[in-house]
This record gives structure tokens, sequence and C-alpha cells, in this order.
């Protein structure tokens, strides 16, 4: 009888074949994903790299865009949107927006590369420094100007063809050696106009209307805040009253505009930077400090050793009638680094706007009357006026000077100014505003 033999199966062999096969697998997984890791690490790192440097490019882009702004700076519309292709590739476009901001431009450009985007705004103004350096222009109404006492003009002037004559008033006779530190030419029977866009584009903001690119909000429900901020890459902010205004105790700074159908009042508790004010009448109490553009229709009053910081504004823009003098008033001592003009739009020789700077008062810049000026302080820069009125207590004095001082050489070259006369083209950057 046959006998069967069964086989017997090494189980341990089998159990190690089945441990290497997934220790394996083990490895073939960490293997994987360390690997994925790598690639992964590598695309991230990649992606990063290309993200900062297109990020750079956007920057560099929307910095060229400022530039080429500025250099073609007529022939971008004001309040719209122009594509720029800055090198004709389609790889560096960008969107230029140019707006007044009070006597200033804003050039803005922005440039968009998937979600990446960079902006850059500018304030600029006029290169006042191109052409002819002026120190005092005096239209030609066929009287000399006169000077008197401690009188100092540096610079070249346009004067009357009736010359320039010392003259001898209130026991004060010329100290000096010359009359004029500079070159003198004939001067015109009209002054060089004021910019009309300048003009047009400041007066219809005398007024409430909203802008598509403003924001109006009624000054009342801000009454409460002591602190008053907007960027500029918001909309503007445009705080209206009906009513007459008063700044106290407040800090206003950015993109705002304030507007009042009466009059704006800032005590010196309130710092103001950036903002522009537009009112019938304009008030800065004694010791106001800021950077502020003022505009007004018929006067402003800037008291007594107030401080106006670069670059600052102080203009009158009168259309119209006036009921009484419009005027322009600097008090004793104050400070203003900027530019002050005053445009009347009807001559009334009964009711002649002025622009008055008292004893001691120094304006760093501009400075600009479509009819009068009386001068009894210093201009760092230059004046334009049709005519000069010294008043003392004894008399009033056409085309005469006491004791001012006009120096357009002292005016430093990195001053940028306002475009306030058609001859003035070029820009220049005056700050980042972000």
């Amino acid at each position: 009888m046959m006998q069967w033999r069964i086989p017997i199966i090494n189980t341990r062999f089998y159990r190690l074949k089945a441990g290497a096969l997934l220790y394996a697998l083990f490895l073939i997984i960490v293997i994987a994903i360390i690997s994925s890791s790598f690639i992964l690490v590598n695309y991230y790192n990649s992606a990063f790299v290309l993200q900062s440097l297109k990020q750079e490019q956007l920057y560099k882009d929307v910095s060229s865009g400022v530039n080429y702004g500025l250099s073609f700076h007529e022939e971008i519309p004001i309040n719209s949107q122009v594509e720029v292709d800055l090198y004709d590739d389609e790889q560096h476009e960008i969107l230029l927006e140019k707006k007044h901001w009070g006597a200033f431009y804003i050039l803005t450009a922005a440039a968009k590369w998937k979600n990446k985007s960079a902006t850059k705004s500018a304030l600029i103004g006029a290169n006042i420094h191109e052409g002819e350096q002026v120190a005092l222009y005096l239209s030609d109404e066929n009287k000399p100007l006169s000077l008197t006492g401690k009188t100092q003009i540096t610079g070249n002037c346009y004067l009357p063809k009736a010359g320039v004559k010392r003259a001898y008033i209130e026991g004060k006779s010329f100290v000096g050696n010359k009359l004029i530190n500079g070159t003198t030419f004939n001067s015109s029977k009209t002054l060089p106009p004021v910019s009309k866009e300048l003009i047009d584009e400041n007066f219809k903001n005398f007024f409430p209307d909203e802008g598509i690119n403003d924001s109006l909000m009624d000054y009342e429900l801000f009454l409460e805040q002591d602190t008053i901020t907007n960027s500029f890459q918001n909309k503007t902010l445009v705080l209206y009253s009906p009513l007459q205004i008063e700044l106290f105790n407040k800090v206003i700074d950015g993109n705002i505009r304030i507007k009042s159908d009466k009059n704006i009042v800032v005590d010196q508790s309130t710092e103001i930077t950036n903002a522009v004010l537009y009112a019938k009448g304009v008030v800065l109490k004694q010791n106001t400090v800021g950077t502020i553009q003022v505009f007004a229709q018929d006067s402003v009053a800037i008291a007594e050793d107030c401080l106006l910081k670069y670059p600052s504004v102080v203009a009158l823009i009168g259309k119209g009638n006036a009921t009484e003098n419009r005027k322009v008033v600097v008090g004793k001592g104050a400070q203003i680094k900027g530019s002050v003009f005053l445009y009347n739009e009807n001559y009334d020789r009964k009711k002649q706007a002025i622009v008055s700077i008292g004893e001691g008062a120094e304006i760093t810049g501009q400075v600009y009357s479509s009819e009068v000026l009386e001068l009894k302080g210093n201009i760092v820069g230059g004046a334009y006026c049709k005519k000069l009125l010294l008043k003392t207590p004894s008399s009033v004095y056409e085309n005469h000077l006491m004791d001012a001082v006009i120096n357009r050489a002292e005016l430093s070259e990195y001053f940028v100014g306002i475009s306030l006369t058609e001859m003035i083209k070029n820009q220049q950057i005056i700050k980042w505003l972000n």
C-alpha cells in the first residue's frame, strides 16, 4: 500500500518575502514623497521668484510711468485714464491718470499682472526755473517804480518805461548803491495772463457738485471726529456745508477737500496736511501751522505768525462784480512757503483787489496779483502785479516800496511752483503721495 507524504512548507520563508515587499513599498512611498516635495519646493520657489520679479517690474513700470507723464504732461487729458505701453512690447502696460489738486496736479501710474498690482502717485508742479527768472514784473501804467528805505530787489525786473528812481518819504531816503541788483527790461501794459485752466478748474470747486471720483459728505457728520484722514488711493473725500465751517482741535490729512458756501475758519489747534479748502472767505487764526491750499472768492486772512509749510497755496479767484474789495492779507511775521496769487476777473477802480503782505512776513515762492500788491515784508522768489501800493499813517503812495525785500536769487533751485502763467510748461515732482 502506497503512502502519501504531505510536503512541509517553510512559512518563515514566505513571511520574509512578504515583509520585504512591504518594506520596498514603504521605501517607494517615502522616496515619492521626498521627490514630490523637492519638485513642489522647486515649483513654489520658482513661482515665488517669478512673482517677486514681476512685482519688482511693476514697481519699476509705475515709476517709469510717472516720468513718462512728466515728459508728456500736456498730452494727458485731465480726469481720465490713458493706457500707455512703455516699450511697445505689450509687457509693460500702465494706466496713467492726471487730475488737479488745488493749484497742482496729481499724477498716478498703475500697473497690474494677474493678482499683482502697483500704484504710484505724485504731487507735481511747474518748473519755475526755466526761462526768465523774474524778481519783479510791474505793469507799465506810465509811472516809475520808486524805492525808499532799505528796499532791496535782486534779480531780473520788468518795469515801466518811466524806470526806477529814489524816493524820500516818511523821513526816509533810499539806502544802497544800486536800485536794482539785476537786469531791467520794459514791461507791458498788461501782466502775463494767469493760466485759464488753473482758474476754471478751481473755480468750479467752490460749488458742491459731486464728481465721479469724489465722495461728497455733509461736514456736520464729522463734527465730533477729531481726526479725519483719507488716502490718495481712495476717492476724494469732499466735506461740504452751506454754513460757516470752524475747524477746532482737528487733524485733517490727505485726499480731502473742504467746502463752505460761507467762510472757513481754521484755529491754531487744527493741523491740516495736503487738504484743500474752498469758501467765500477763509481765515487762518494766529499761529496756525500746516501744509494747506486755500481758495477763496472774496477774502483770505492769514493772521500773524502763521506758518504754511511747503507746498502751500493761498489763492483768491474773483469772478463777477464784487460788493467790496477782494483781498488777500498776510499778517505780520507770517511765513508762507509756496504760492500766493489773486485773480480778479472784473477790474473796478473803486474796489481794487489787493494782496497785502505785512511787516516781517515772508513769502518763499511766487506772488501774483492781477491788480494791486502792497509789500512791507519779504519775498524770496518773484512777484507780478499791475501796480504797487504803499500805505503809511500819513498818505498812500502808488508804485512805491519802502523797506521791502524781493530776492529771486535766494530761491532754491529745488523749489517747484504752480503753473501760474501760460508760459510755464514743464512739470516736476514735488513729493510722492504713496
